[in-house]
């Protein structure tokens, strides 16, 4: 079923405004001054798949974290086990994609009609999710346990109603349980508020030209990438950077190298020339990477664009196991430096 080119530009339109107002009610629903004040926050529509329909870029690395945090509930939770009333939190950087500790991402099924059609979703810093230092963003961290409590994908949620046990573990390893909380009930409660949008939003045109429009405005961000970068010169490019150090080990400056192949309409990121992992936490990991590669290539493209699961399609990347932008668990990711 193919959608005419003015329904599909009011439905990405109102994709738009559905995840600028579920992070409008999580900025002002939010408990502590992280969300309300700093608004260290996004969300995002996902499919069933886990793959981003529509996000407002707040965070560019976000861009990369919600479709890997999709990825671990569903890799954790068969499609059965996923229902209405449910939602899910991780905050764990490898079992999930989550860029550290304090960013706990919340994510709802979408029900319409009894059929689960997709995710609404967000992220959002906490105040402090244990570790060594109030705040959980110690510069001397050696490994992930000494970052805070990590969730790996859970129900947080069931039947509407939060998972007493899972609060209650929050609770016992935060420093501001209730500041901490009380984050977590707003962005469930603005992941719900994307839920009824988007029903409403089938109710109004139909859940299948939903669907339908959701792949044309993927396949119309693919098509504007490549165009755009099948008009730059071939060629094979490399740049180099070096963060200081990491913290603990200070005369090692840390190198970060990229060569950016591209050919015709398709680009390539290789990323197995940056040094290795470090002891501190400069360490960051591969999702967040690709979706800073993504950011440049719609910054140089058309800063209009859908934000939408093409730029996966568009963006190739290739890593080093165990270096910087690569590391092997349980290497210190807090700073994410590079």
């Amino acid at each position: 079923m193919s959608v005419d080119p003015i329904t599909l530009q009011v439905i990405q339109a109102r994709l738009a405004g559905i995840v600028q107002e579920m992070q409008n009610s999580l900025f002002r629903t939010g408990f502590s001054t992280i969300i309300r004040e700093s608004q260290d926050a996004s969300c995002a529509i996902l499919n069933c798949k886990g793959e981003v329909v529509a996000q407002h870029v707040v965070l560019p690395l976000h861009m990369g974290a919600f479709p890997a945090c999709a990825e671990g509930i569903l890799k954790s939770y068969p499609a059965a086990e996923i229902h209405e009333g449910d939602a899910f939190i991780t905050n764990h950087p490898y079992l999930g994609g989550s860029p550290h500790a304090p960013d706990m991402a919340v994510l709802t099924p979408i029900f319409y009609r009894g059929e689960w059609v997709g995710f609404a979703t967000n992220m959002a810093h906490k105040s402090d999710i244990g570790g060594t230092v109030p705040g959980s963003g110690s510069g001397q961290a050696r490994e992930i346990y000494q970052e805070g409590l990590h969730l790996p994908p859970v129900k947080y949620f069931s039947g509407l109603r939060p998972v007493t046990e899972i609060e209650s573990i929050i609770r016992a390893n935060s420093r501001t349980p209730e500041l901490v909380i009380g984050d977590l009930r707003g962005q469930v409660g603005a992941a719900r508020l994307g839920e009824r949008r988007v029903a409403e939003l089938m109710n109004r045109y139909g859940r299948e030209t939903i669907l339908d429009a959701n792949e044309a405005l993927c396949g119309y961000a693919e098509d504007r990438l490549r165009r755009a970068i099948a008009l730059w010169p071939d060629g094979r490019f490399e740049g180099e950077s070096f963060v200081d150090h990491d913290g603990i080990e200070l005369d090692r400056p840390i190198r970060i190298h990229v060569a950016v192949e591209k050919k015709k309409d398709a680009i390539h990121f290789d990323f197995t020339g940056c040094g290795d992992q470090t002891k501190g936490p400069a360490n960051i990991r591969p999702p967040l990477v690709r979706a800073c590669c993504a950011y440049c290539l719609v910054c140089l493209v058309d800063p209009f664009l859908p934000i939408n699961k093409a730029l996966n399609r568009v963006v190739d990347a290739t890593f080093r196991e165990g270096s910087v932008v690569c590391p092997s668990f349980p290497a210190a990711v807090n700073t994410y430096m590079p």
